[in-house]
């Protein structure tokens, strides 16, 4: 795993998790779990799958206005 692709992670990871931030408490928790969950889930993912999954949650980020 390159060094860019380990920045790439943590940066989109770091951004969801401060948008999760202007959430109502329960929803922040929810949804911190579901992100906590689903980048654990796919840690050990090959290249081509771990393209797919960042390139649909950046396309999620895109869609939720300005980015953090």
């Amino acid at each position: 795993m390159s060094a860019l692709h380990v920045s790439r992670v943590r940066a989109l990871y770091r951004r969801i998790l401060l948008l999760h931030r202007v959430l109502p408490p329960d929803l922040k928790d929810l949804g911190d779990q579901y992100v906590k969950d689903e980048f654990r889930r796919h840690k050990t993912a090959g290249s081509k799958e771990a393209e797919r999954f960042l390139q649909e949650w950046e396309r999620r980020l895109s869609s939720c206005g300005p980015r953090a």
